[in-house]
Formats: structure tokens, C-alpha cells, sequence
């Protein structure tokens, strides 16, 4: 599968970890729609084309994936929703009180 991030110009405020989780989730999304509607086509997942706006997150099938993939992915996907990253504290204390 190959993902395409369409940037139109606009500034992209996304972290590299932002990135990545929705590229999973989208990859995962894919996966799952070829499994439960045409399980026999997950040969042809390397046709498979997503394109990512940047500027939005929204996702769509790029044109460049055959039918009957397209039409099967297209009409099941869901834009996916982006976690918020929450800041973990750091497992080491700044200050002891003994």
C-alpha cells in the first residue's frame, strides 16, 4: 500500500507521532475494509493508493487504485479521528523529599 501525503500549501502544525498513529490507522482501516468485504483481494493490497491532505487529515482512495479495490475501500472508509497526544511525565522525579 502506498500512502501519498497531499499537501496544499497550508502550514502542517502535525507532529511526526501525530503522523504516524493516523498512517497507522489508516493502514489498519485499509486492512480490516479488504479482510471483512474481499478478503480475496489482500494479494492486491500493494495497489492500493491512500492520499492524506496534510492540512486536514482527511483520507481518501487516490485514482491510481484499480476497481474493484477502489470501489470496495472508497465506499467503506472513515475519516479517521486523530488522537490528541497527551504529554507522559517523566518516570524520574525532579525532587526527592527525604
Amino acid at each position: 500500500m502506498e500512502i501519498i501525503w497531499k499537501n496544499l500549501g497550508a502550514k502542517n502544525n502535525w507532529n511526526h507521532e501525530r503522523s504516524i498513529n493516523l498512517e497507522y490507522m489508516v493502514r489498519l482501516q485499509v486492512v480490516k475494509i479488504l479482510i471483512k468485504e474481499a478478503e480475496h483481494l489482500m494479494d492486491y493490497l500493494s495497489l492500493v493508493v491512500i492520499e492524506i491532505n496534510s492540512s486536514d487529515g482527511c483520507v481518501s482512495v487516490h485514482e491510481d487504485t484499480p476497481e474493484p479495490l477502489f470501489s470496495k475501500i472508497a465506499s467503506n472508509l472513515e475519516q479517521p479521528k486523530a488522537k490528541k497526544v497527551s504529554k507522559v511525565p517523566s518516570p524520574v522525579p525532579t525532587a526527592m523529599n527525604i
